[in-house]
């Protein structure tokens, strides 16, 4: 791809400086920049479904007055452009520091997302179709004997579960896709993985990469929502084993077809892998 090109045709941009991004487990990126602006230029594959509508929720949180790596309309004012079998975007670059494990930013992922889910609030859709993120990869659930069973497990604990609140989410809250700016605001970034679905979803995964804990993303969450009290505590354990099931099937779809972005060594997929077995593992005892 002629990143510099693309940038100057369809957006009118001319950069002096282009890098290369990495990280991405399913996109390519460079961060362009000039004097006065800097953007990064996001590519996926033409299949992706979740890019455009990840670009206008970010958007939408932009004016909502959240730090979203909003997107840059197009010359011909379209957030996503087809470039042969990919689709491309143009996205605000957001400095910062990437925020960690501590307390502190645990506490500020939960409140964040409560912000997000507050101004994203939605109808709740069908669970059942929902949940396709996970029966997507039915046929490479049989990689390894503990992983159907884990996810079919996962996937009856939450068709159970009734009344709950939906709005657009993150999808991948990861502590690194949150970044504290020098006024102490936090900025949340790369929307790739956004979705209509579940709030509970968005929290268990926070909690997932909080190492399972939710002492402090929970309290967070709910200074935000304190309505939802009731719904978290009755349904956080049922959604931290379908953020686990997302998991394992994700890793066994990797591990089945050797996909290799992202990672540095296949070794990589495997250990994604084990990591959803451990967490079952833990969540039976």
């Amino acid at each position: 791809m002629d990143v510099e090109r693309l940038l100057l045709e369809r957006w009118e941009l001319k950069p002096v400086r282009l890098e290369v991004l990495t990280g991405g487990m399913n996109s390519a990126a460079w961060l362009a920049a000039a004097d006065g602006w800097q953007v990064v230029l996001k590519s996926v594959d033409a299949g992706d479904g979740a890019f455009e509508p990840g670009l206008r929720l970010a958007a939408r949180l932009g004016d909502a007055g959240l730090i979203t790596g909003r997107p840059r309309p197009s010359t011909q004012g379209r957030l996503v452009e087809q470039v042969e079998d990919r689709q491309v975007g143009v996205l605000e670059y957001v400095g910062g520091v990437p925020l960690t494990g501590t307390v502190e930013d645990q506490r500020a992922v939960g409140e964040l997302l409560g912000r997000v889910h507050e101004v994203s609030a939605a109808e709740p859709g069908n669970l059942d179709d929902w949940l396709h993120l996970i029966t997507q990869f039915d046929q490479y659930l049989d990689l390894e004997d503990w992983i159907r069973p884990a996810v079919r497990s996962a996937l009856d604990a939450a068709s159970s579960l009734d009344d709950i609140s939906w709005a657009w989410l993150h999808g991948d809250p990861a502590a690194e896709a949150f970044f504290r700016q020098s006024d102490g605001q936090v900025a949340l970034i790369d929307w790739g993985s956004a979705m209509h679905g579940p709030v509970l979803y968005d929290v268990a995964s926070a909690v997932m990469y909080a190492g399972g804990r939710p002492d402090h993303v929970v309290p967070a969450y709910l200074g935000q929502r304190p309505e939802l009290a009731d719904e978290i505590s009755a349904g956080l354990d049922t959604f931290l084993r379908v953020r686990w099931a997302v998991q394992a099937g994700y890793f066994a779809w990797r591990c089945a077809n050797d996909v290799r972005t992202g990672i540095a060594d296949p070794a990589e997929n495997l250990k994604g892998l084990a990591d959803a077995g451990q967490a079952f593992e833990t969540a039976d005892r």
